[in-house]
């Protein structure tokens, strides 16, 4: 007898042993979940700096239509005045120059004669572009940032020629000198508009975006003006629509417009 009630004791023991932890597993467990990271967004006084490419659309999305792919400006920058107010400019520059000047020696055997005639050139051409801009951001979520802006592009374009060339006809004219000074002075003038959108990327503070718009630009001035002069004469004053145009015009005014849609993609970096 207490050998058997010694065996149901022991046998009670480890039913009871094993569904412990059992049971303790069970009302223990913890759901488990994934938290996706987003990074911060934008707030007032934080500046940005962004880059990235533009496609001008020609003649709409239908067959026969052409793009026109670019670079954006490599000097970009967004101010954050307000939480939902962005000022952005954007600079871009460019200039080159060459210059060369010499004399080169001009002979006549028969009459033992040898003049020096001067031969120079300089070109130079410059362009400056600025991208004033405004938007203004409804959503102040973080994984997704919704807004519109609008933009007055505005700059110019310089082109500068000069040419000075000597030759001797003759022994008895002497050297004769003609100068010539090309120059186009062309003001650029335009206005978009556009509704982007952008998603904030991990922890990072970086923000990469879409943007789609209209925009339209007007050049003027777009004339080069020639100055001829020879050995001190009257100096001689004519136009062109192109630098080497044979079709030479007493007065003229030449300009052109356009109106595009475009796209761009950016990636802004936002500091403090």
């Amino acid at each position: 007898m207490k050998t058997k009630l010694f065996l149901s004791f022991a046998i009670l023991c480890l039913l009871q042993g094993m569904s412990v932890p059992a049971f303790a597993q069970i009302t223990t467990g913890k759901p488990s979940s994934k938290v996706i990271r987003t990074g911060n967004r934008a707030e007032a006084g934080d500046f940005g700096l962004y880059l990235g490419a533009n496609c001008l659309i020609y003649d709409g999305l239908v067959e026969g239509g052409t793009f026109e792919f670019s670079a954006l400006p490599l000097l970009n920058f967004k101010y954050m005045a307000t939480d939902q107010a962005e000022i952005r400019l954007g600079l871009e520059l460019y200039k080159s120059s060459d210059r060369n000047a010499g004399e080169i020696l001009q002979e006549f055997p028969d009459e033992n004669l040898t003049f020096s005639v001067p031969n120079s050139r300089r070109n130079s051409s410059s362009h400056a572009m600025l991208y004033p801009g405004f938007a203004w951001h409804f959503s102040s979520r973080n994984l997704l940032d919704v807004y519109v802006g609008a933009e007055l592009p505005l700059g110019w374009d310089n082109t500068t020629a000069f040419t000075e060339t000597g030759v001797v006809d003759t022994p008895e004219t002497g050297l004769n000198v003609t100068t010539s000074k090309t120059t186009k002075r062309s003001f650029i003038i335009g206005l978009g508009a556009f509704i982007g959108m952008q998603a904030y990327i991990a922890d990072l503070p970086l923000a990469l975006g879409v943007e789609l718009g209209i925009s339209s630009r007007y050049d003027t001035g777009l004339k080069y003006k020639h100055r001829i002069e020879a050995n001190g004469s009257e100096p001689q004053t004519y136009f062109t629509t192109t630098l080497d145009d044979s079709v030479q015009y007493d007065k003229l005014r030449a300009r052109t417009g356009e109106i595009v849609g475009q796209a761009r993609i950016t990636l802004t970096y936002y500091f403090k």
